[in-house]
């Protein structure tokens, strides 16, 4: 099946460019516009499209030339969070501490993520400045209501307080578009791990930057899984076909070929000058 969601029919308006870099040094650039939202996260073989008003989001994977629908359940994935969260997740705080440093052009307002009010999870500059811009606050909303920290709640009540900090990070996004983005983020350990290095408006984007190939095959995520299984089962299988080596014959045949060199060498001792004679 072809990919046919997102296929333009007017040119697509001017918008907003996002740049990061995490604390792998690696560098991210979100592109918005009025109804949609492309991530591209520094691999040239694939990017994140995402529908702003439905929250429907794909992977446009140019090596294997497929698209990849994450059916995303915006409406319900919400309310089971939700419940999730009420029975399982300690309470979590966004907890102001003061002004923070002007971040890359935008003031910031530095804030703590605290578990319980003990556990430190990391700490948030956030600028409301960077959310001023209609399409800017648009997209962090989509995104916090996109965001999937079920399994991190799930997850965060069974395990320890690394757990329960990635499960918290999921929770404190719905706080964004009405405090401010996070410009800088650092953990516990006052490691940077992201920082917005620039913002820049208006940015007009080609259409088939923010658009589906449309010759690409449409996937779900099960069937991509699937595709690469039945694959790494034929490899195995090749592999499997491979005749057995035979360990023993192997080492033979390395004692054979030392012995012989050493008689090679032996021969040629005789015949050969030093230079001295």
């Amino acid at each position: 099946m072809a990919a046919t969601m997102f296929v333009a029919v007017s040119p697509v308006t001017a918008g907003v460019v996002i740049e990061s870099i995490n604390k792998h040094q690696q560098r991210s650039k979100v592109s918005i516009e009025e109804t949609r939202a492309r991530i591209d996260s520094g691999s040239a073989g694939d990017y994140l499209l995402m529908d702003l008003a439905s929250g429907k989001t794909y992977t446009v994977n140019h090596l294997e030339g497929v698209v990849i629908d994450h059916e995303s359940a915006v409406a319900t994935s919400e309310h089971i969070t939700n419940a999730v969260k009420d029975r399982m997740m300690p309470k979590v705080e966004l907890m102001k501490q003061g002004d923070g440093p002007v971040i890359n052009g935008y003031p910031t307002v530095h804030y703590r993520v605290m578990i319980k009010g003990s556990i430190h999870c990391s700490d948030e500059y956030l600028s409301a400045k960077a959310v001023e811009n209609e399409i800017v606050k648009r997209f962090v909303a989509a995104m916090a209501r996109g965001t999937e920290g079920r399994d991190n709640i799930i997850m965060a009540s069974l395990f320890g307080d690394e757990q329960m900090c990635e499960a918290a990070a999921d929770i404190v996004d719905d706080e964004y578009a009405a405090k401010g983005i996070p410009m800088r983020s650092v953990d516990s350990q006052g490691m940077v791990t992201h920082e917005i290095t620039s913002i820049t408006a208006p940015v007009t984007f080609a259409i088939e930057d923010m658009t589906l190939p449309s010759d690409y095959e449409l996937l779900s995520r099960v069937q991509m899984r699937d595709r690469i299984k039945e694959r790494n089962k034929a490899l195995q299988q090749q592999i499997d076909a491979m005749p057995e080596i035979d360990m023993e014959q192997v080492m033979q045949q390395q004692r054979e070929m030392q012995q012989r060199m050493k008689d090679t060498a032996k021969d040629l001792k005789p015949g050969l000058k030093t230079g001295f004679e």
